[in-house]
């Protein structure tokens, strides 16, 4: 996932243009490779501060006044399809800055693949930045793209009713994306929602755009973070759900993305629905450049939701929960716990010593699955003959 980021930078050179003003000709690019050609003009427009549409957006709440001025003016700029614009900041980092907050809080910008920017000095002095989208077909083309995946999204989310609950909308497009779309490294347009919605291909950054996409559509607030995770580069989304801070790591709920193995079916990992910050840290590390909240309520975490969280050893508490699953049919239960040491405990005592046969009688061999991870066992029935 290279969306946001790495991003490479190249000064292309410095040319004399006039008066004693220089422009040093930039490249910020993202998943983009190939021949760059820059035409230099001194004659630049005044910066134009254009009025906010982004007040309710998160990553925009969360950054310096400077930063929100640039973050509106490039945001306008690519929906509004122009060329190039100069903005007000004469800094690059907040250039920076503010375009990775346009891209966190909006994951429809699916034409545009990162920037490139001229500094035009004077004495030593930046007087002023132009900043040029990088698109990545026309404005034709994107219109054409934009209709296919809204029909694509209307008709998934035509099975969730617009008063259902904040934690029932999330689960919908969370099980929406993980059934409709596989994990694919070779899939096409990855980094952005066409891979989702046109080939249901996709890697990280296509899962986070979609679902942000999605919740956007049903009222959910959600943001796309950027960082790594297992020491890979990943991207994931904050969720505002029932009035708490959650994330939500699709990619990581898609089973064939976290045991890869091919041969068996793909299945919906749940522990990664409505994450804390604890459980988050413990194998994702943020890097946005903007603050991000403290998540600390589980209420709509998916196994606390559906009765499935336990924090103390209930041995009955926990086998009578297996058994009712065993004998209604289920084709398999999920149990989460609150530590690695409760659920170290409760593997050894039902599976290692092999007491879930003390509850589920007629039990001839059972297939369990361990995530370590989230502390979640998952067990897949298997009745004798």
């Amino acid at each position: 996932m290279k969306r946001l980021l790495g991003f490479l930078f190249r000064t292309i050179t410095t040319l004399v243009i006039s008066a004693g003003i220089f422009a040093i000709v930039c490249y910020f690019l993202q998943n983009y490779s190939g021949k760059n050609n820059t035409k230099t003009n001194p004659m630049l427009d005044e910066p134009v501060v254009v009025e906010s549409v982004s007040y309710d957006r998160y990553a925009y709440q969360h950054i310096d006044e400077e930063s929100k001025i640039t973050y509106d003016q490039i945001y306008n700029c690519i929906t509004e399809y122009k060329e190039k614009i100069t903005v007000t900041t004469k800094s690059s980092d907040v250039l920076q800055r503010a375009y990775e907050a346009v891209m966190s809080d909006y994951g429809n910008l699916f034409w545009v693949s990162g920037y490139k920017y001229n500094t035009y000095t004077s004495d030593g002095n930046v007087v002023s930045i132009e900043f040029s989208p990088k698109y990545t077909m026309s404005k034709e083309q994107k219109d054409v793209y934009n209709a296919s995946v809204e029909a694509t999204a209307d008709e998934w989310l035509s099975g969730i009713s617009e008063n259902a609950s904040d934690f029932d909308k999330a689960l919908y497009v969370f099980e929406t994306l993980i059934e409709n779309v596989d994990y694919n490294t070779e899939s096409k347009e990855n980094q952005n929602i066409l891979s989702v919605f046109l080939y249901r291909s996709t890697v990280c950054q296509g899962y986070a755009d979609s679902a942000w996409y999605l919740l956007d559509k049903l009222g959910i607030k959600s943001t796309i973070i950027t960082g790594t995770a297992n020491g890979e580069s990943h991207a994931w989304n904050l969720v505002y759900l029932d009035g708490a801070y959650y994330y939500m790591d699709v990619t990581w709920g898609n089973s064939k993305y976290m045991d890869g193995n091919n041969d068996t079916a793909k299945r919906v990992n749940y522990a990664y629905l409505a994450m804390t910050t604890e459980e988050i840290s413990q194998n994702h590390v943020i890097t946005v450049d903007f603050e991000v909240p403290e998540c600390l309520s589980n209420a709509d975490n998916y196994f606390v939701h559906e009765g499935l969280y336990y924090d103390w050893f209930g041995v009955d508490s926990i086998g009578n929960r297996l058994s009712q699953s065993y004998e209604s049919g289920e084709a398999e239960i999920s149990l989460k716990f609150s530590n690695s040491d409760l659920y170290s405990r409760v593997i050894n005592y039902f599976i290692d010593e092999n007491h879930l046969s003390d509850y589920c009688r007629g039990l001839s061999s059972v297939y369990y699955l361990l995530d370590e991870n989230a502390n979640v066992l998952t067990i897949q029935w298997t009745k004798g003959e």
